[in-house]
């Protein structure tokens, strides 16, 4: 602290005072974006702080209906899986399909909210991309897997019943 004292004492305030505004008006200079210009002081927004904020506009893919078909869907696999078990595959074709989409939807889902949540593209912007299009990508060839499966082979609730049988 003794040192910061003499320092200070030994340099000239007009050479204190030039640096401090040079300094400024670079930083200035360099960190303008958008709507926020940088001062020494803080960023000025236009607008008060009274002003409403702007919301984006009301998509059906976010929000209350996004929520509800999660939840549908995750409700929807216990019968399902019981119906599985309740039937055979060959017999019941519908029922192999519909059970082999709802679980790779219901994948797909749970793994896209985990990339939302903790891959944003905020702070990872060029992997985010690619995880996302490598999920979708994954998620596709997945349901061509089980179409082919529940087509040409034994199909999704004879799998299960072999499983749980063995």
């Amino acid at each position: 602290m003794a040192s910061a004292l003499i320092a200070r004492s030994a340099i000239p305030r007009s050479i204190i005072r030039h640096s401090a505004a040079r300094s400024a008006a670079i930083q200035v200079r360099h960190s303008t974006t958008g709507d926020a210009l940088y001062v020494p002081g803080g960023p000025v927004y236009k607008g008060t702080v009274n002003d409403p904020t702007t919301f984006p506009p009301p998509s059906r893919a976010h929000g209350s209906y996004h929520w509800a078909f999660e939840r549908l869907l995750s409700a929807s696999l216990v019968p399902m899986t019981v119906a599985a078990y309740a039937t055979t595959g060959s017999n019941y074709p519908i029922v192999d399909g519909l059970l082999g989409i709802s679980l790779v939807m219901h994948s797909h889902i749970g793994f896209d909210a985990c990339l939302v949540d903790y891959v944003h593209k905020r702070k990872f912007p060029k992997i985010a991309p690619v995880a996302t299009w490598t999920l979708r990508a994954a998620t596709v060839g997945v349901l061509v897997g089980v179409y082919q499966f529940n087509t040409n082979d034994i199909g999704l609730t004879e799998l299960i019943a072999k499983v749980w049988a063995a």
